[in-house]
């Protein structure tokens, strides 16, 4: 990240930022966590829409066990709930169960969960960031009418599942955006990333087409030096009865005119509806990369009637 980028953000999008009058305005707050020993991986995740009142998100837990929401460890998905008053996002304890607290602005967070009505999963976890947060303003491709921020992290600590102590120590990522989002509108994307260290990472936007899959955003950091992707491709093998991802390969190159050459194997996945228009299918994936073997994931997004239409092209 340059000068110029470290301008476009401060302490003060931690919080809450200025909107439109738009209905659909939204905020988000993610933060992923996994344990590859176990190939389990984790969500805390909250929306909220300040000018409807209401805010949503959760809380979701999968390994490779299962890929349903419903069969997954533990997934507490929320819609609609009355937004409180007075909301302050740097130290929050949110409806859906979900706990942030800023511990220095863009870099450190302390997590937390506990869910409503049973001893069924909770967290007490760190997020330290690795990086400082690398930025689309709004207009920048894919995010053209919101503002986004990525920040790969170390997440430590702890979480409870159904009553077993699971230690956490990974590297993950949290994002943030904030702009209008329609639960009326929905598009395939894919967002694939890989965090190794402070020095090794990559992430990639994709806008898949039936012909192609080509990279159009993202970064690459290599030996300590981030720059942002320019091109690239991603390419997905499938399985041929259920059509959920089984493999991933990644060519790229930054503005450094730097190639990133990466493959992902996926070790367990869940797929759900974050939104109404969007359904998605979350592989955590460990991928291979300049020669070595960095931790994350492969977001592969559809709209439900664009998924509905590949899976009966299956069957034909």
């Amino acid at each position: 990240m340059g000068a110029a980028e470290d301008a476009l953000v401060g302490p003060e999008d931690d919080n809450f930022h200025p909107h439109s009058d738009h209905p659909w305005e939204t905020e988000t707050c993610w933060y992923a966590f996994c344990v590859p020993e176990r190939n389990l991986m984790g969500y805390l995740y909250t929306w909220i829409r300040p000018n409807l009142g209401i805010c949503g998100g959760g809380t979701l837990v999968w390994d490779d066990t299962a890929y349903l929401p419903w069969e997954v460890p533990f997934f507490d998905y929320n819609h609609s709930i009355p937004l409180p008053e007075g909301l302050d996002l740097r130290d929050a304890t949110l409806p859906t169960g979900m706990r942030v607290k800023v511990i220095e602005p863009l870099t450190s967070y302390e997590l937390g969960y506990r869910y409503t009505y049973k001893d069924m999963f909770e967290a007490e976890l760190r997020f330290d960031a690795l990086t400082p947060p690398h930025v689309f303003t709004r207009g920048d491709p894919p995010f053209t009418i919101a503002s986004h921020i990525d920040q790969p992290g170390r997440v430590t600590g702890r979480i409870r599942l159904h009553g077993e102590d699971i230690d956490v120590d990974c590297c993950a990522m949290r994002d943030r955006s904030w702009g209008p989002r329609s639960d009326l509108q929905g598009f395939r994307i894919g967002y694939a990333f890989a965090t190794t260290s402070s020095q090794s990472a990559f992430l990639c936007y994709s806008l898949p087409k039936a012909e192609s899959d080509p990279i159009n955003a993202g970064y690459y950091l290599r030996d300590g030096v981030r720059a942002d992707i320019k091109s690239g491709e991603r390419r997905v093998e499938r399985d041929p009865v259920h059509g959920y991802a089984t493999a991933f390969e990644i060519e790229a190159v930054d503005e450094m005119g730097r190639e990133l050459r990466a493959t992902g194997t996926p070790v367990s996945r869940i797929i759900f509806n974050p939104y109404p228009k969007m359904l998605t299918w979350v592989s955590t994936t460990a991928w291979d990369y300049d020669g070595g073997t960095g931790w994350g994931e492969d977001q592969d997004c559809w709209r439900p009637d664009q998924w509905s239409a590949y899976r009966r092209s299956l069957r034909q």
